[in-house]
């Protein structure tokens, strides 16, 4: 079994550029062998030997990979095909439904591409017209209308999820403007050739119908999906490998038929192989969780559909021979279907290609998470509600967290222009890291980056655009997410991310349909923003949001083609209420000193535990907060029932050296932290010390150790000003004084 560990080599270079990469074995040959034969892939270098044996090895690759090294696939009897260029050009139909619909306008149908996929309806009244646009949920749409009825029926339809693409005919009298066409990216053209129009619309049909025959699960698609741009002129480098929480993975090989002569091995691979379906259907069943890579050499026709859907599966390999080609159409409605493959390189550049592309996605999948607002917030909470609220609350909170020796202002941003969205991405990266392993060290080394970040995305110009009132984002969700967003409609959604979207509609959909051809769960976000909404404009097409934005899903819908439609509002406005209501059910306005509070009143205790060491990692020995701290520690040790580390901190707290100065100063950074974030409340996080000391001598009294309990009582009642209060402590002094047990003691 291969397990993945995480790697902290940096891969800006080796794994997102197209620099070569490097061998770690020796080509060359003699007299009496041939040369080997070297393919640099994506990833790997693939080098094929011919003697003594012949076989493809692995030889060298990428960072995200390099555990795959030596990974081989041998012939063991005959020769590789050389021959794999058909299959790799190969194109399959995509199963898409269309839908034509023409306004006052003939065209030619028995020219159209007509099929069962097809179907073409003309309409003379525009009203008819625009509600069977409306009514279709099930078909990419192609509308074909004058010129003279666009600015009245666009607008009623363009921004409908099926309508694929709009044709205007402009006959050659018409003197209508067409100035407002540029409001609408899916009008398609405007001309007065309906010849042209219709050549237009069959071959805008025919690029759509076509897929690739194998996946192409690239680093370009990675790159695509991460900065929401559908042409990246040069790769965007990202400084760390993603290889992470020991990933493991499975190689099951699958003979149907005649047995072609191939072997696959790697040392710390679990490679099996089978001649029987039905055990190798139990295996699968058996691998659970684990993602099972099916190689299935297939020398006669079996339909084996039951078996490739089976969930371990995470990809199915097809090796066939050459003269089998007749087969590769009966085979290619498939899922999980990677390619279809002749016995060479190709399959093992697919495999790790794959392997690879499984490893990014996986980590790079920004987590997502919603959260209905209710009266008693804290007693309705799942796991996901909570993740939500540590997000967001956090979000809140990182403007003012304290960094190590040093404070973040504008003059000291280090962060470049020509490099802002490689830092975005960079960024981004970090978030899942730091929300999968939320330490000291962790928060360490994410916190000024995610501060320069949201700075900056601050310091971006704000366009108010009239003319364009939604913006898109392509993102690729987990079976769990999907779900979770089909059941949640009109709940808030948190996207844990710098949230990037496109203005562009078209570019969107082309990453959405690329990732559906690769057999990616994708959702098109299309987040509709009020009208005096103001946006940060990375650049001229494309949209940031600060961390923490809140947003509404409206709705999750499937679209035609295999993309989901989700529609998404701006909701900032809501987390103000809900960080009001846990105010109040949890005491003490929210700040960076009170954030572990929070974590602590969510039952997260160690990342409560981690969030404090952060804080005394980075505060000075002698800063006036970490009598706070320490009081805070000992209040979350208190709620675990760890009475020994509860008493430890208190008594840290009590002992502190406090400069009244410094708490002064402290209390009126918080207020004007409280009035920045909207909290009504004047509260001080700074505890009280007589607070503590009456902790420590309830905690100790609970135990059992009354002499510390009555220490800490005559402490408490020396400094006590009230004579109620005063009168609370004699009480319980005397009440020990005069108990059996102080007198065993």
């Amino acid at each position: 079994m291969l397990l993945l560990c995480r790697s902290t080599t940096d891969t800006s270079e080796s794994l997102y550029t197209d620099k070569p990469i490097p061998s770690k074995r020796s080509t060359t040959s003699t007299k009496s062998s041939p040369d080997p034969e070297i393919r640099s892939t994506e990833h790997v270098k693939l080098v094929k030997y011919q003697t003594p044996s012949k076989q493809i090895v692995v030889e060298a690759s990428s960072p995200c990979c390099n555990d795959l090294i030596d990974l081989r696939l041998e012939c063991v009897d005959g020769n590789f095909v050389d021959e794999g260029s058909l299959l790799r050009k190969k194109t399959f139909q995509r199963n898409i439904n269309v839908f034509i619909a023409t306004l006052d306008i003939k065209l030619p149908l028995d020219t159209l591409p007509i099929d069962n996929n097809a179907e073409v309806k003309s309409f003379d009244d525009e009203c008819v017209f625009i509600a069977k646009i409306l009514s279709v949920k099930d078909k990419l749409i192609y509308a074909v209308l004058p010129i003279t009825l666009g600015d009245f029926v666009v607008p009623l339809i363009h921004n409908h999820r099926c309508v694929e693409k709009i044709y205007l005919h402009q006959q050659s009298g018409d003197t209508e403007s067409t100035d407002w066409i540029k409001e609408y990216p899916k009008i398609g053209g405007n001309g007065s050739s309906i010849d042209l129009l219709k050549g237009n619309i069959i071959e805008n049909i025919n690029t759509i119908m076509k897929r690739p025959s194998r996946w192409s699960r690239s680093k370009t698609l990675l790159n695509q999906l991460s900065s929401q741009k559908s042409k990246v002129d040069s790769l965007v480098p990202i400084k760390r490998t993603v290889t992470d929480d020991l990933i493991t993975i499975r190689i099951f090989i699958l003979f149907i038929g005649s047995r072609q002569p191939f072997h696959l091995s790697h040392s710390k691979i679990e490679i099996t192989e089978f001649d029987d379906i039905a055990k190798c259907n139990q295996s699968i069943q058996n691998s659970s969780s684990t993602p099972v890579y099916l190689i299935i050499s297939m020398g006669e026709f079996q339909d084996i559909q039951s078996i490739v859907e089976l969930d371990p599966v995470h990809a199915v390999y097809i090796v066939i021979d050459p003269e089998s080609s007749d087969i590769v159409q009966s085979i290619s409605s498939y899922s999980k279907l990677s390619g279809i493959f002749v016995l060479n390189e190709d399959l093992l550049d697919q495999l790790t290609r794959d392997i690879c592309f499984h490893r990014q996605i996986s980590f790079r999948l920004p987590t997502m998470n919603i959260f209905k607002l209710e009266s008693n917030i804290l007693s309705k909470l799942n796991e996901r509600q909570k993740d939500f609220l540590c997000f967001q609350l956090f979000s809140g909170i990182l403007s003012e967290l304290p960094l190590p020796s040093t404070t973040i202002t504008d003059s000291n941003i280090h962060i470049k222009d020509g490099h802002f969205l490689a830092d975005i991405i960079e960024a981004n990266t970090k978030i899942n890291y730091l929300f999968k392993d939320f330490s000291a060290t962790t928060l360490q080394n994410s916190v000024i980056t995610l501060k320069e970040i949201d700075q900056r995305i601050a310091s971006l110009p704000k366009d108010i655009d009239s003319t364009s009132d939604t913006v898109y984002r392509a993102q690729i969700v987990s079976k769990q997410d999907l779900e979770m967003l089909q059941a949640n409609s009109d709940t808030l959604l948190a996207i844990q991310t710098f949230v990037l979207a496109s203005r562009s509609f078209q570019s969107i959909v082309d990453i959405c349909r690329q990732a559906v051809d690769n057999e990616l769960s994708v959702v098109l976000f299309e987040l509709k923003l009020s009208d005096h909404a103001s946006v940060a404009s990375l650049d001229p097409e494309t949209v940031i949001f600060s961390l923490g934005t809140l947003f509404r899903l409206v709705s999750t819908e499937p679209g035609p083609g295999g993309v989901w439609h989700a529609q998404l509002e701006l909701a900032d406005g809501n987390m103000n209420s809900i960080t009001n209501r846990l105010r109040s059910e949890i005491g003490g306005h929210l700040t960076w000193l009170t954030f572990g509070n929070y974590l602590t009143a969510f039952k997260r205790f160690d990342t409560a535990n981690n969030y404090y060491e952060y804080l005394l990692l980075v505060l000075p020995s002698d800063h006036s907060s970490r009598l706070s701290i320490y009081n805070n520690m000992g209040l979350m040790y208190a709620e675990r029932n760890n009475h020994t580390e509860a008493l430890k901190f208190f008594k840290k707290a009590t002992t502190f050296p406090v400069n009244s100065f410094a708490v002064e100063a402290e209390q009126k950074a918080e207020q004007k932290f409280q009035s920045t974030a909207c909290v009504s409340t004047s509260q001080s996080s700074t505890p009280s010390k007589i607070d503590t000391l009456q902790k420590i001598a309830e905690m100790s009294y609970a135990q059992g150790n009354q002499k510390t309990a009555l220490e800490y009582y005559r402490r408490a009642q020396d400094i006590a000003t009230d004579a109620t209060l005063r009168q609370f402590y004699q009480e319980k002094i005397d009440k020990i004084l005069y108990s059996d047990d102080l007198k065993k003691t």
